[in-house]
């Protein structure tokens, strides 16, 4: 998986400032309202403040109480009943959500204690781990000692998965366990450990489509790569530690018995001992350096060459990507290589551009691929294809046997070459072939709540309050190009209040961030600023041209927020522009510069250079240590599993766009694509190398490609898990979007700014002068 922030090949486009923002008409700050007139007499003006003032901070339930008073008081102000009627109807929704989290608390526990009393301790975590997920105070309750003693069964467990090299099995208890004890070292170090098998299991497998992967890979890239982190890493780099990453990694290759399957050399005992011997003697001379430089890591790099050179175990291809693999592990989670392959889907998600025939898609092992979407106005939309069509061939051959990655690199080339896709559209009998000429795709990252009759994107929620929802899914060259154009739309329609859902966007472009950032925030406040391991600062600030300052907004988090949209929102909420609602986000507050290797520009080492600060001097990254990281919301707001899950059925539903001649989409239509679920689940956020997620799966968005939608391994566990019924019957509802509705709705209504709000934690505060 790859993280991204950088949207320039060449450089990191920190100083570009960017084109002017939108003029909007002039207008006084969004807290500056006009005076209103009392809802009656001095005492009861004094409460509709203070349940205003309530409501402000999230406190719904005191607010209610509040107003609900000055209702039955027999207040007759309009606002009063508007307000009255709105958190009524908030309540009811509110209690009986309460009502399902509490059941299925209930049914969760006893399950938790029937799978202890039965001996099933992988079961039992999971079990904890889903009544941990709807618990009035999850933090509380992993403290219960019946919990902490399955706990320990369970862990128990994993290392007996993990002395049968049962790997998947394995991650899968070490995941539950960081998810119940996030800040736990030994618990992610022990998760690591089984990624390290496992990707190296995924990567090289027979059906696996590595050979592409290594195509074009040179020893000379990874030579500069290793000379650039040497002059460019955020603080003076352990060489020692990279020599030890790089050789245990090429030594857990000769370890691993799938490999074989692969490279017939490692089947040959004394080839392999031959090897092992020989990089454990580098090995060890290295653990007893105290320090190594990076002349001496590239020795140890040309010499395992050399000896692979001489016994012949990899492929050198193979080996210099696992060795540079190594190497990088100790930096940070977020440098990694570009590969030559990796070129072109990197650029897709950092320009929102690609070449391709713009089709959204979702496979499954070794069955047809699943086309979720077609992109508007692309040679699949133009040629027919539709939502649920499944493609079974590529240019003649078996979709079912591609795995998703080579899938994608057969449906996507160069900008003027043709494709053939062999589909089968359900429902009738003969499939159809059609020849699709690639072109550049544009890939839309602004959203809005749901799709017109025509298909276009609906953003204004509250026609009566003029209240617009605008999405975000990542941050691209042209997000703010795409939102200049939506809010100048929205502008003319007389909006009023904005909801802007940043949730689950994984970042992009820094100067994307700050072109973002600008357009919200009065001239010349500071956005964002930088340091690099020399201590050297960079700072920019929001343009002197008139922006979009004449409405109150709500920024909706998760997180999986992450990069760019906490820069976003850590900006607007400083500067108190914003209220924002949801989660804490991801707390990445580094710098990545992508850097041309070897002059080639066929790859390119992503190097974190850089630490970001808010404009309060906050650093909000999460380092291995972070106690608190990221950006607090201002009125927290959690969604629950079941939740989460109708939610993103539900956004699926409205980002499924029907085929040029069809009518409308049947709800079997929509049923195909939203059913066609893989057993695996794609990371939120920027995703970190080699770390798979946790969270409950959600569809991937990508066009012509979807990552994540692989098997994660066919191993069973030791013990029988018993199967249950656990129905969702949550409404497919939005609770953290129609919370923001409600808060601003009451905001616009009375005519009241929210209170003035105290400047959230974050992961580190950094002395004016400190390096980062």
């Amino acid at each position: 998986m790859k993280r991204l922030l950088k949207t320039s090949i060449v450089s990191w486009c920190l100083f570009a400032a960017g084109p002017a923002v939108m003029v909007s008409p002039p207008a006084s700050s969004a807290d500056t309202l006009e005076e209103n007139k009392p809802v009656g007499s001095a005492v009861q003006q004094e409460k509709w403040l203070e349940g205003l003032s309530l409501v402000g901070t999230g406190k719904i339930d005191q607010a209610t109480e509040i107003i609900n008073s000055l209702a039955t008081a027999g207040v007759s102000d309009e606002r009063v009943a508007h307000v009255h009627s709105w958190l009524s109807e908030y309540g009811e929704f509110e209690e009986s959500r309460r009502e399902r989290l509490g059941k299925d608390y209930n049914k969760y526990v006893s399950w938790a204690k029937d799978d202890i009393a039965a001996g099933r301790r992988h079961q039992a975590l999971v079990s904890i781990s889903m009544a941990h997920s709807v618990a009035d105070d999850p933090d509380e309750f992993v403290k219960e000692p019946w919990v902490v003693e399955a706990v320990e069964n369970a862990l128990q467990a994993a290392q007996d998965y993990e002395a049968k090299n049962k790997w998947y099995a394995a991650a899968r208890v070490y995941v539950r366990l960081q998810d119940l004890y996030p800040l736990d070292k030994e618990y992610r170090k022990a998760l690591e450990r089984c990624q390290d098998h496992i990707r190296l299991e995924l990567t090289y497998e027979p059906e696996a489509d590595w050979e592409s992967a290594v195509a074009d890979i040179s020893k000379d890239m990874a030579y500069d790569a290793f000379l650039k982190i040497s002059t460019d890493y955020l603080k003076t780099p352990d060489f020692r530690e990279a020599v030890l990453g790089a050789l245990r990694q090429v030594l857990l290759m000769t370890r691993s018995p799938k490999l074989a399957e692969v490279f017939e050399k490692l089947n040959d005992k004394e080839a392999v001992a031959e090897f092992s011997t020989r990089v454990e003697a580098r090995l060890k001379f290295a653990e007893a350096k105290e320090s190594l430089t990076v002349h001496e890591l590239i020795a140890h790099f040309e010499r395992v060459l050399e000896i692979n050179e001489e016994i012949g175990l990899f492929p050198q291809t193979v080996l210099v990507r696992e060795f540079t693999y190594g190497a990088l592990q100790p930096l940070d989670r977020f440098s990694d290589m570009i590969w030559p392959s990796d070129v072109l889907e990197f650029n897709k998600h950092t320009q929102g551009r690609f070449s391709g025939v713009g089709i959204q898609i979702r496979k499954n092992d070794g069955e047809p691929i699943l086309v979720v979407s077609p992109l508007k106005d692309s040679p699949a939309y133009r040629a027919g294809v539709r939502p649920g069509d499944l493609i079974t061939k590529i240019n003649g051959k078996n979709a079912a046997k591609y795995t998703i990655t080579k899938a994608v690199r057969e449906i996507t080339g160069p900008v003027g070459t043709t494709v053939n896709l062999t589909l089968k559209r359900p429902g009738e009998e003969e499939e159809f072939e059609l020849k699709l000429e690639r072109q550049e795709i544009s890939v839309e990252s602004i959203k809005g709540f749901d799709r017109d009759d025509h298909d276009a994107w609906k953003y204004m929620i509250d026609d009566k309050h003029k209240i617009a929802c605008i999405r975000l899914t990542n941050f691209t060259e042209s997000s703010a190009d795409e939102l200049k154009e939506v809010l100048a739309g929205l502008t003319k329609q007389g909006l009023r209040g904005l909801v802007f859902d940043l949730r689950d966007n994984p970042g992009g472009p820094l100067k994307a961030a700050v072109d973002v950032s600008g357009m919200f925030l009065p001239a010349n406040k500071p956005i964002v600023s930088t340091k690099d391991r020399n201590g050297s600062p960079w700072e920019v600030s929001s343009p002197s041209d008139t922006s979009y300052t004449d409405f109150p907004m709500i920024i909706l988090t998760s997180r999986y927020s992450a990069s760019a949209s906490e820069i976003v929102t850590g900006a607007l909420q400083v500067h108190k522009r914003a209220l924002v609602l949801g989660e804490r986000t991801y707390g990445k507050g580094s710098v990545q510069q992508v850097l041309p290797l070897n002059r080639s520009r066929m790859a390119f080492l992503k190097l974190t250079t850089q630490l970001y600060y808010l404009p309060d001097g906050r650093c909000l990254h999460k380092d291995d240590d972070s106690v608190t990281w990221g950006v607090d919301a201002d009125i927290p707001a959690r969604v629950f599993p079941k939740e989460r899950i109708k939610l993103y059925d539900l956004q699926l539903k409205r980002d499924i766009l029907k085929g040029k001649n069809q009518d409308k989409l049947s709800d079997d239509d929509i049923q195909r694509v939203t059913s066609y679920r893989s057993t695996s689940q794609p990371g939120k956020g920027e995703s970190e190398k080699g770390t798979p997620s946790s969270a409950t799966s959600k569809p991937a968005a990508g066009l012509d490609t979807v990552e994540g939608d692989e098997t994660e391994g066919d191993e069973e566990d030791d013990e029988d898990f018993v199967t249950r019924e656990d129905p969702n019957d949550y409404p497919e509802s939005d609770p953290q979007l129609d919370l923001a509705i409600l808060l601003m709705r009451i905001r616009l209504e009375s005519n009241e700014p929210w209170p003035s709000r105290a400047t959230q934690m974050a992961a580190t505060p950094a002395p004016v002068k400190a390096q980062p």
